[in-house]
C-alpha cells in the first residue's frame, strides 16, 4: 500500500524530500532482504547477515522519516488509512497491473500479481476486523463511563445517551455483518461496471449475427456458390470485428479523456476558487432537502478533507465516479470477441454443406437460436423477463434474415444477373 500527500495540499520541498526518502528506504529494505535470501540460497550465510543488517538500518531510517512526515496518526486513523489502501490495491491497482501483464504476455507477472491481490483482500479483512473491534471497544467504554457518571450520587438519572425519541443509539453492527457489508460495498461498483459493459457484449454479438446472416443469406440466394458465401461471410466478419473493436476503443477513449479532463478542471477550481466551490457544495446539499445550516455544517466537515471534498463535488456536481473510469482496451477487446464469435454462427453451416435451401435454413435457424440465447442471458443479467428479452432480439434477427433473403431474390433481377 502507498501513501502520498493530498493533491490539493501545498507540499513543501522538505515534505516532498521526506516522501522520496521513505520510498527509497522501503525499496532498499526489500532489495537487501531479497539479496540476503539469495545469498543464503547460494550458501553464503555470512554475506546474507550483512545484507539483513543493512536492511534493518534502512527500515529504521524509513520509520524515523515517517514519524517526521506526520503520516503516523492514531490507531483508528491508521486503520482507516490502511483499509482504504488495501481496498484500492485489490480493486483497482492489481486488476490494472494484471491486465497490463496479460497484454505483455507475462504469465509470471500475472501469477504474482494475482497471488498478491488475493492477499490484499485478506489484509483488508484483517484490518477491518481490527477497526471494528476497536470501535466496539471504544463505544462500550464510552457508554460505561457515561452511565457510571449518570448513576453517581446526585447525578441526573436521565440516560445521557438517550436520543430525542427516548431510544439509546445503537452500537456498531456485529463484526461479521460489518465485514460482509464492506466487501459487498467494494464489489458493487465493479458489478455495475461489468453490467455497463453488457452494452458492448449485446451490441457486438447482435450486430455480428444479424449483419452476417443478412449478408450470407442474400449472397447464397443470389449466387448459390458455397465458396463465394464463405469468402463474403468471413470477410464481413473480419472487417466488422476490426471496425467494431476500433470504434469501441475510440469511443471509450474519448469518454475517458473527457472524464479525466473534468477531474483535472475540478481540481484546478478547488485550488483557485475554494470559497466558490464550498458555496456550490452547500447549494447541492440544500437541493437534496437539507436546511441551510445543515448544508453549511456538512459542507464544512467534508471540505476539511481535500480528497473527500474533490470526490463529493465530482459525484454530486458532475456525476463522475472518481475511482472507476473506463478501460478502452478492455471495451475494445469485449467488442471484438463478442462480434467475432457471434459472426461465425451464420457461416458454420456453409463450412460443411453446399448451398441449398436446407443450408440457408440451417444458417438462419442457428443465428436465430444464438440471438434468442443472447436475449435470455441479457434478461437474467438485468433482471427482466428472459423470454421477452430473447423474443425481442429474435424478432430483430428474423426481420434481418428476411430482408437479406428478399435482397438476394430481388437484386439479381434488378441488376439483370
Amino acid at each position: 500500500m502507498s501513501f502520498s500527500p493530498s493533491p490539493l495540499t501545498d507540499v513543501s520541498k522538505t515534505d516532498r524530500n521526506l516522501w522520496q526518502a521513505i520510498v527509497a528506504e522501503a525499496v532498499a529494505h526489500l532489495t537487501y532482504t531479497a539479496y540476503a535470501q539469495q545469498a543464503r540460497d547460494e550458501g553464503h550465510p555470512e554475506i546474507a547477515e550483512v545484507f539483513e543488517e543493512v536492511a534493518r538500518a534502512e527500515t529504521s531510517h524509513g520509520l524515523s522519516y515517517l514519524k517526521i512526515s506526520g503520516a503516523i496518526e492514531s490507531t483508528s486513523v491508521n486503520l482507516e488509512n490502511v483499509i482504504a489502501g488495501e481496498t484500492r490495491e485489490y480493486t483497482r491497482t492489481y486488476p490494472r497491473m494484471i491486465n497490463d501483464a496479460f497484454a505483455d504476455e507475462r504469465q509470471d507477472a500475472i501469477d504474482a500479481f494475482t497471488r498478491a491481490m488475493e492477499q490484499e483482500k485478506d489484509h483488508q479483512i484483517a484490518f477491518s476486523d481490527a477497526l471494528s473491534q476497536l470501535q466496539i471497544h471504544s463505544a462500550n467504554g464510552a457508554r460505561a463511563a457515561v452511565v457510571h457518571s449518570a448513576l453517581a450520587p446526585g447525578a441526573d438519572q436521565t440516560d445521557p445517551l438517550a436520543t430525542v425519541s427516548g431510544e439509546a443509539p445503537a452500537l456498531p453492527l456485529d463484526l461479521e455483518t460489518y465485514i460482509d457489508a464492506a466487501l459487498a460495498l467494494d464489489k458493487e461498483p465493479f458489478h455495475v461496471a461489468n453490467l455497463g459493459r453488457l452494452r458492448e457484449v449485446v451490441f457486438g454479438a447482435q450486430d455480428g449475427i444479424i449483419s452476417t446472416v443478412a449478408l450470407t443469406t442474400s449472397v447464397a440466394i443470389a449466387v448459390g456458390s458455397t465458396g463465394t458465401v464463405l469468402v463474403a461471410g468471413l470477410a464481413a466478419a473480419a472487417a466488422g470485428t476490426i471496425s467494431m473493436g476500433a470504434g469501441a476503443y475510440l469511443g471509450s477513449r474519448a469518454e475517458e479523456d473527457v472524464r479525466q479532463s473534468a477531474i483535472a478542471r475540478q481540481i484546478s477550481d478547488l485550488e483557485e476558487r475554494p470559497a466558490e466551490e464550498l458555496a456550490e457544495l452547500v447549494i447541492l446539499f440544500q437541493r437534496e432537502g437539507k436546511t441551510y445550516d445543515e448544508a453549511v455544517h456538512l459542507a464544512n466537515e467534508i471540505s476539511s478533507n481535500d480528497t473527500l471534498w474533490l470526490n463529493t463535488l465530482l459525484e454530486k456536481k458532475l456525476g463522475i465516479s472518481p475511482d472507476f473510469g473506463g478501460n478502452p482496451l478492455k471495451d475494445a477487446a469485449v467488442m471484438c470477441v463478442s462480434f467475432g464469435s457471434a459472426a461465425i454462427l451464420p457461416i458454420i453451416p456453409y463450412l460443411f454443406l453446399a448451398v441449398s435451401s436446407a443450408t440457408i435454413g440451417l444458417s438462419v435457424g442457428l443465428s436465430l437460436a444464438g440471438l434468442f440465447a443472447l436475449g435470455l442471458a441479457k434478461g437474467r443479467l438485468v433482471r427482466k423477463s428472459p423470454i421477452l428479452q430473447g423474443l425481442e432480439i429474435l424478432g430483430i434477427g428474423a426481420a434481418s434474415a428476411a430482408i437479406g433473403y428478399g435482397l438476394g431474390e430481388l437484386l439479381p433481377r434488378v441488376l439483370g444477373f
